[in-house]
């Protein structure tokens, strides 16, 4: 809201208004719905909801236009203090107040009108007094287009207006002023037409009834001017607090050697001298211009702090200085003083002398504002760009360059003279260089470049060297100084032509750099938008949130310190050694625990399962603990168990695959029943499942790889083959598996045939007592041989059984 000055009336002919003095019937407390006594920032809050309510625009009321106009005279009148004083004194208002609403010559004819008609009041702004913000108006196209990319060098200060607005008119005169005042200095100012520019207006955040609104455009980003009162101090202020605080350095005696020679950051130093302890505000403006080029730097006049400096240059004392310093650092290239610095003459020379004598192309936007584009041959602008590494060694070569520019002056509309660094910009020279040779080849060569597009150019390599030295540099010199005359005497083509790469961005910020940035950011958009209260708030729940994770870390120190002090108490008391064991766990293999112990299993792991009965578990598993103890620290086996009687039908089809690829190669078709294999027969059988390449190995105490007396190789190969015919399932070598062997089958045998393995000459495959006309078997000696077995096994000498899946486990 707008502080109305004493003497801006607003113009209002009101019909049979009463002249004179007007008693305590008309309030004006009442009018705005105060109370006698109310501040003045009461007073503007009231009048802004009354102003919005009762505007014509947005009050379709027969008596929305006098109830306006009512409002606006009782905030007249309350917002002049000797008008408002009188009031509250003796209840009557002055009678100059009626004067100036009836004469038509006042101030507030310049600005808006009420005239009478047949249809009531009417009100209008008189178009003249607009002219002043119509002369500013952009449109979108123009703020997307040309405004918003030139703030990254250029402030736009931009104020969003409406016809009907009371208040843009009072501020007038203001936007008069600061465009009399910021033009000269290189801040811009538009203004926006609310009505005509919707679009352009919501972004940049104005709202019809909070008009006029004041925006500030730098670097890409939009602040907010939210301040009540609109003035050009408070503008200028606030203008000047959008610029970084490190834009301009503040140099003394201490630093200045440090300031002046850290041009190697291929930037020109610009000092300026001013008596004014703040800096000027076009000076931040320029620095905000040139800052990609250059850094600036100010320094006060008449102090102890600044005087070596200024007798070292020479400063006036009396008037404002400027020295602009490139790779010399004893001698300025530019200087200027003046009792006033204009902000264009300051340009202009900056604009002069805004490169280094040998600039560094350090990224390709340097490269472009070097070396632009020309496709004309005419008028072809060329640059020599001396291959160098970023070390000392170098640098003789590259000052032996810059002498070379000073003693022969050639315009820099026709070459330019430039380094870079070698190893920085590969990619670049990986493209001019012939026959693949490497970047390095290139070092201390100057090559000469013209640039026909965006991306096509045409280069030529000096084939000589550039080598410095007392004993080299007058014949690098004279021959460097004979070719550029020929080749800018000619307008002959170069030498080769290629398509560009573009150069990397040696000072592109990090992914650190872009996360602070982003935060600044966020920290000034959150500024503009919070007011004092809800950033209170927002402090006392963040002040809330801090204090629990204070006490919460005083408690945790506490409970420390006490158990500290424990323990110190109880460092003198015997300490009794607990047992540490290593726990082997054994675990049952059943359809629940069956895919995490056998399906899926990672690579590499395997589980050993034992299979008993309910009458051979006591007397086995304390065994098998025992067997399998040693390796209890091998991180890749499983070890379990599983009751045969409950994972026989899994078993009988584990069997049953593992005989189906035994006799696929010899093209026998081999199934087995479940009722052939008899529980009690695999009782004490070990298995080792391997779930990821789906093959078992197998223990038992009756299987051949478990007998000390070997029976002979073809013993061995019956083993591995032990189901190639269907009386392998009636072979007592099929104990092993669990084939029953029992003597009840040999009375349905054929007692003429003969014995059918003594017919085909072959002995019994199991012997030492194990075999099928001997003693019976018994669980207590089961697995005496497993230790030997799971030897062999790890060492990869087991038969292993292959399989094509692995079967569900449950019955079938």
């Amino acid at each position: 809201m707008w502080n109305f000055s004493k003497n801006f009336v607003y113009a209002v002919v009101l019909v049979n208004m009463i002249i004179g003095a007007v008693h305590c019937s008309w309030d004006p407390y009442k009018v705005l719905g105060l109370k006698r006594g109310a501040s003045m920032s009461e007073i503007r809050r009231a009048y802004k909801q009354s102003a919005r309510e009762w505007h014509p625009d947005k009050n379709r009321n027969e008596n929305a236009e006098s109830k306006f106009v009512e409002v606006n005279k009782a905030y007249e009148l309350l917002a002049d203090p000797e008008q408002r004083k009188l009031f509250d004194q003796k209840g009557v208002v002055d009678d100059s107040l009626n004067r100036n609403m009836h004469n038509p010559n006042n101030r507030f004819g310049d600005g808006a009108s009420f005239f009478s008609g047949h249809g009531g009041f009417r009100f209008q702004f008189k178009m003249s007094e607009m002219t002043a913000f119509h002369q500013y108006k952009i449109t979108l196209r123009r703020y997307e287009n040309f405004i918003f990319p030139q703030s990254h060098s250029q402030p736009y200060l931009i104020l969003i207006y409406s016809e009907w607005c009371l208040m843009c008119l009072h501020v007038l005169p203001i936007w008069q002023r600061l465009v009399e005042d910021l033009n000269p200095i290189g801040i811009n100012l538009a203004t926006v037409h609310f009505d005509q520019e919707v679009e352009l207006a919501n972004k940049l955040g104005g709202r019809r009834g909070e008009l006029p609104h004041v925006v500030l455009v730098m670097d890409c980003r939009i602040s907010h001017y939210i301040e009540d009162e609109l003035s050009n101090s408070k503008v200028i202020e606030f203008i000047r607090s959008r610029f970084s605080r490190n834009l301009i350095a503040f140099v003394n005696d201490q630093n200045i050697n440090e300031f002046i020679g850290g041009w190697k950051d291929n930037k020109v130093r610009v000092l300026l001298f001013g008596k004014l302890e703040l800096v000027r505000l076009r000076y931040l403006t320029l620095a905000f211009k040139y800052r990609p080029h250059t850094l600036f730097g100010y320094a006060q006049l008449n102090l102890e702090t600044t005087r070596t400096i200024v007798e070292k240059f020479g400063i006036p004392s009396k008037l404002d200085s400027l020295l602009l310093f490139q790779e010399d650092r004893d001698r300025p290239a530019a200087r200027l003083s003046m009792a006033d610095l204009p902000y264009s003459t300051l340009k202009d020379v900056i604009e002069v002398n805004k490169y280094l004598q040998l600039p560094r192309l350090s990224s390709q936007k340097m490269l472009d504002l070097l070396c632009p584009p020309e496709s004309s041959n005419v008028r072809r602008r060329l640059c020599a760009i001396l291959v160098t590494e970023d070390r000392e060694e170098d640098e003789e070569a590259r000052e032996q360059l810059r002498h070379f520019t000073r003693q022969f002056k050639f315009s820099r509309d026709r070459i330019v003279f430039s380094y870079l660094f070698r190893e920085k910009q590969t990619e670049f020279l990986r493209v001019l260089l012939e026959d693949g040779k490497s970047p390095a080849e290139a070092t201390t060569k100057l090559v000469i470049v013209w640039r026909q597009d965006i991306q096509r150019l045409s280069y030529t390599w000096l084939p000589q060297p550039f080598v410095s030295g007392a004993d080299n540099w007058n014949s690098s010199v004279d021959y460097l100084h004979r070719t550029l005359i020929k080749i800018l005497g000619s307008a002959q083509p170069l030498a080769h032509t290629t398509l560009m790469k573009e150069l990397v961005d040696e000072y592109a910020q990090g992914i650190f750099g872009r996360i602070t940035a982003r935060l600044v950011t966020t920290v000034e958009v959150l500024r503009d938008h919070f007011t004092r209260q809800e950033l209170l708030a927002v402090g006392s729940v963040i002040g809330t949130v801090l204090f629990i994770a204070a006490v919460g870390y005083v408690m945790t120190y506490l409970v420390r310190l006490e158990e500290e002090t424990i323990r110190k108490k109880d460092k003198g008391l015997p300490k009794t050694p607990r047992p540490t064991t290593t726990e082997l766990k054994l675990h049952e293999l059943r359809s629940e625990t069956y895919n995490g112990m056998v399906r899926l299993l990672k690579p590499g792991c395997r589980t050993v399962v034992l299979l008993l009965d309910n009458e051979s578990m006591d007397v086995l598993i304390p065994k098998f603990h025992k067997a399998v103890w040693p390796y209890r620290k091998n991180k890749s086996l499983l070890f379990g168990w599983m009751n045969i009687d409950r994972g026989l039908p899994w078993y009988s089809r584990l069997l049953n695959l593992a005989l189906k690829i035994v006799d696929e190669d010899e093209g026998t078709d081999v199934s087995l029943d479940s009722n052939s294999v008899k529980p009690k027969n695999c009782v004490g059988t070990v298995i080792s499942l391997n779930g990821h390449r789906r093959y078992f190995c197998i223990y038992h105490a009756r299987h051949p790889e478990c007998v000390s007396d070997s029976g002979a190789k073809r013993m061995q190969n019956m083993a591995r083959r032990l189901t190639v015919s269907n009386r392998a399932m009636n072979d007592t070598s099929g104990a092993f598996m669990g084939f029953d062997t029992s003597l009840e089958d040999s009375e349905n045998s054929d007692i003429e045939k003969g014995d059918p393995l003594k017919s085909q000459d072959m002995e019994p495959l199991i012997t030492s007592g194990l075999g099928l006309h001997t003693q019976q078997f018994s669980a207590d000696f089961a697995l005496d041989g497993l230790s030997n077995w799971l030897d062999r096994l790890f060492e990869g000498t087991t038969q292993r059984y292959y399989i094509n899946y692995w079967p569900d486990f449950g019955n079938f």
